[in-house]
């Protein structure tokens, strides 16, 4: 689907996807408004029965139990109409999270330092503010333009004069509602940018939280955040004042109108021109007249929070992909050779990733990336998996360059184990079936049987079924690794990418996970980010990384006579 420029475009565009539920919230909340005119006429009815024919209280009845029914019904489509907004709104915040989310996994950010915490701020509370443009203001914007429309059609024929009154002094607040927004908008805008910059800020502290308490700048950098924090708040406050008074002035051009109405009203009824049910009529229907148009003005202010999520949104939709996103070349393989030719990348400027790295991981063999933290051992291997494009050189599979495969052909034959493995909150059947949905029980068994684990899941009570909690709870450490390794047998790639599987295991568990690493090698290629000695005794070939560049390769034997 083509991106319209205008943010207020693109909204209305992701509106038209819902124009089902739309229409229901509109349709309804235009029948509850016709509803109130009925009620108004029934209401001055019983007035003008009561006071002027004398009648009593028993032959009014019946028209009482009509307002009430109309009262009821007004209460219904009132639900009606917001049911139908908000399942219109949860439908476009999913829509456009699930555009964003696949969108940010093609562009891969692994190298846009310091937007993880933008980008996820423009995930959720971004989109999040997409809510109240689709729930509120458009279904009010098409309400304002109606209702009052409709209020005049049925009291020009009752009283020409307060209608004068009525359609003279309308657009006074749709004009004072735009003046208005727009000095907020800017206010509005410069908000959700300091959001957004607090967001990645805040990240930055978390994650190097150690470091600061290590440094003692810990206290320093939680005054800063303390600062901001106030600045934000009293940024917030000021678009508040300005929203107070819009509404202010809202309610003071509609009460001020509602009151002419109310004295011609009273002088055409003391001259004897007019009689109680049409005066009444028109007075109970005034308010009424305003109120979709006060709602607009209120509304607003939703408009300006969509367009500020827009604007940040729209440009990350837009956003070229890379040039080399992926070939179309599906070369079958099992147990791939990698080989990289001069591979460098970099995070920005000249900080981090690797250079001119050159070497090749052999087919059939369990290969181990060795040297100090931010020596480029992760980088290379998402380079390696695809996961991001070299900035110069080229990674061959297979002596076919990787930027010519099938990405999704490519990532079938993966396994990524991350040192901390994740788990749903669901149970071990499920969180095994991940990457192969469609295996059928003699494949678990035979997982299960490899990770050794077997007996581990015999001993649950409910087996198989157990359910996991929140990351894995309910397992130990060491049984979570296996567990992962258990469904990257069932997953039965052909390249697997292990990062510190042992870390942080008792001797015990380490053997465990060793030995079901031996066996997952069997006709695979495997690659193990680590430093441990127990696991790099298992490797034929050691990669030794060191600031990004390549410092040797060798043999485990050879490696660990050298290595202190």
């Amino acid at each position: 689907m083509t991106i319209p420029p205008s943010p207020e475009a693109w909204l209305r565009q992701q509106a038209r996807t819902v124009k089902g539920s739309m229409l229901a919230a509109i349709l309804a909340a235009f029948g509850g408004g016709l509803l109130i005119i009925l009620q108004a006429r029934l209401l001055a009815l019983v007035c003008q029965r009561v006071v002027i024919e004398g009648i009593g209280l028993a032959p009014l009845l019946p028209l009482l139990a009509w307002v009430g029914a109309v009262a009821l019904l007004r209460g219904l489509a009132a639900y009606l109409s917001e049911h139908a907004a908000i399942k219109a709104a949860a439908q476009v915040r999913q829509q456009v999270r699930t555009a964003l989310y696949q969108r940010l996994l093609l562009l891969r950010p692994t190298g846009l330092s310091g937007e993880v915490g933008p980008l996820t701020e423009a995930v959720t509370a971004g989109i999040e503010g997409l809510e109240a443009y689709i729930a509120r203001f458009l279904p009010q914007m098409v309400l304002a333009g109606l209702l009052p429309l409709a209020v005049l059609l049925v009291v020009l024929p009752s009283e020409w004069r307060s209608s004068l009154v009525l359609i003279f002094s309308a657009p006074f607040i749709p004009l004072l509602m735009v003046l208005i927004g727009k000095g907020t908008e800017t206010l509005n805008r410069r908000q959700f940018s300091r959001l957004s910059r607090m967001a990645g800020h805040l990240l930055d502290l978390v994650q190097g939280l150690p470091d600061l308490k290590i440094f003692g700048a810990a206290k320093r950098e939680a005054e800063l955040v303390a600062l901001v924090s106030d600045q934000y708040r009293t940024g917030t406050m000021a678009v508040l004042r300005v929203a107070f008074l819009s509404a202010f002035t809202l309610e003071f051009f509609s009460t001020v109108g509602t009151a002419v109405v109310a004295v011609i009203i009273g002088f055409r009824l003391l001259a004897g021109n007019l009689s109680l049910l049409d005066g009444l009529f028109v007075l109970l229907l005034a308010p009424e007249y305003y109120l979709p148009l006060r709602n607009l003005g209120l509304a607003y202010h939703s408009r300006m929070n969509g367009m500020a999520a827009a604007e940040r949104i729209i440009p990350l939709l837009q956003q070229p992909l890379p040039d080399a996103a992926g070939g179309q070349l599906v070369v079958p393989f099992r147990a791939p050779e990698i080989s990289c030719d001069s591979v460098s990348f970099r995070y920005g400027g000249q900080r981090g990733g690797v250079q001119e790295v050159s070497l090749t991981i052999p087919a059939n063999s369990i290969t181990a990336l060795a040297g100090a933290s931010g020596s480029g051992k992760s980088t290379l291997a998402r380079l390696l998996l695809g996961l991001a494009r070299p900035e110069s050189g080229q990674i061959l599979v297979n002596s076919v360059d990787l930027a010519q495969l099938d990405q999704a052909a490519w990532r079938s034959q993966l396994a990524w184990v991350p040192q901390q493995p994740f788990f749903f909150s669901a149970t071990i059947r499920e969180n095994l079936l991940l990457g192969r949905p469609n295996a059928d029980q003699q494949a678990i068994q035979q997982a299960l049987a490899a990770a050794a684990l077997t007996d581990v899941i015999k001993a649950l009570p409910e087996g198989l079924a157990t359910r996991l909690g929140d990351r894995g709870a309910g397992l130990s450490g060491g049984e979570l690794r296996r567990l992962a390794l258990a469904r990257v047998f069932l997953r039965d790639a052909g390249l697997v990418v292990l990062d510190e599987p042992t870390a942080g295991l008792d001797t015990e568990n380490e053997q465990l996970v060793l030995n079901a690493v031996e066996q997952l090698a069997a006709g695979r290629t495997v690659l193990i980010i680590s430093h441990r000695e127990a696991t790099i005794s298992r490797c034929q070939q050691i990669v030794v990384l060191a600031a990004g560049r390549l410092e040797q390769v060798t043999t485990s034997q050879e490696y660990l006579e050298v290595t202190p």
